[in-house]
């Protein structure tokens, strides 16, 4: 079914926005770019040189402009409250890059406004959404494993300075392994098992000085203000319980970014949370044996970064279930800010937050 587009504007025109640009590009029926803003306005024009649209001056006459529904927040990790709360305010409905905020105020006073607005609100990762991903939930719906006793998860990322041309920001408070690729593995759990309960928590920083590897900042360093190794512990509200790990460590890990589902039956687990061509495998209790699922459908190499964005414009535009929500980041921010919280003070922390388990992908 065709509809009209719907019409969103970037704010941030750093790194990932080109992702999203090439990918909300291949499907101009459901998404239509009219421009984009960035407190670097030559950076704004070079995005819109490329993937079209106007390179608004200013982040007021972006949201001044009655022909913009949508606004795409990829900004730094400390801009995405103030940018969110505007976008809101304007009247415009809102996709965020993760976290959905730094503290949980600020997630509680987005969600809170979204609501209040009647506006649609939606936030990163939405990779649960990945062929790989969604044949996970498929296997674990059927009932294959089982009910599901325990689940392990890894997000060892490496050490970002060494691609990433000005890294300092993802070492500091509100940000950190866990709030920038954590969230991948606690969005995917949380959208299998359902919401947490109860976390603990371990952090430390482990490397406290970083040297930048690449871009015109190379060779300069910085200090890293949050723990670069942080290892959470999960209690379900089904009854569940899980680990989950999450590092900028240096080096390489054998342990793939992936996680593990430990049911009464057997065991179900897929080799990537990120990336939609996750390949997904289930040991049988009774044989005792592995055997690889076959993916629902061919998957998509990587990330497809205007998954999210699509499934958002099918639910604005027909109706159907909005999948990736506001609330469901806003509980995964809980978890995180929970462990570190526990981390610090050495007990458990209580989750308050919950949602509702979005549907499978038809």
């Amino acid at each position: 079914m065709t509809y009209e587009p719907v019409r969103v504007a970037i704010v941030g025109c750093g790194n990932i926005s080109g992702g999203y640009a090439q990918r909300l590009g291949t499907q101009p029926d459901k998404i239509r770019i009219t421009g984009a803003y960035d407190i670097d306005h030559a950076r704004a024009t070079a995005f819109c040189e490329r993937y079209g649209g106007r390179a608004y001056e200013s982040l007021d006459a972006l949201l001044a402009d009655a022909a913009v529904e949508l606004v795409v927040n990829l900004t730094s990790h400390t801009m995405h409250t103030s940018v969110s709360i505007a976008a809101l305010s304007a009247g415009k409905h809102v996709h965020s890059e993760k976290p959905l905020a730094g503290t949980l105020a600020d997630g509680a006073r987005i969600v809170t406004l979204a609501h209040e607005r009647e506006l649609r609100l939606s936030c990163s990762p939405f990779t649960f959404l990945g062929e790989g991903q969604q044949t996970l939930l498929r296997e674990l719906r059927s009932g294959r494993i089982g009910r599901v006793l325990a689940a392990f998860t890894e997000m060892n990322w490496g050490q970002i300075e060494r691609w990433h041309p000005n890294p300092a920001g993802f070492y500091d408070v509100g940000a950190g392994p866990l709030l920038d690729v954590g969230v991948y593995a606690l969005t995917l759990l949380t959208a299998l098992l359902g919401p947490v309960t109860s976390v603990v928590g371990f952090g430390r920083v482990v490397m406290p000085t970083r040297t930048v590897g690449s871009g015109p900042l190379a060779g300069q360093t910085f200090t890293v203000n949050t723990p670069d190794l942080v290892v959470g512990g999960l209690e379900f509200a089904n009854g569940a319980v899980g680990r989950l790990t999450a590092s900028f460590m240096p080096g390489a890990s054998r342990q793939a970014p992936g996680s593990e589902l430990h049911g009464e039956l057997g065991t179900l687990r897929i080799d990537h949370n990120h990336d939609f061509n996750g390949n997904v495998e289930l040991y049988d209790n009774a044989t005792g044996e592995w055997t690889t699922v076959p993916p629902i459908s061919t998957p998509y190499k990587g990330v497809d970064w205007g998954r999210g964005l699509f499934d958002l414009a099918d639910s604005l535009r027909l109706g159907t279930p909005q999948r990736v929500t506001g609330r469901q980041a806003f509980h995964v921010l809980e978890i995180c800010l929970g462990i570190l919280q526990s981390a610090e003070e050495g007990q458990p922390v209580a989750i308050a937050s919950t949602f509702e388990v979005p549907p499978a992908v038809e």
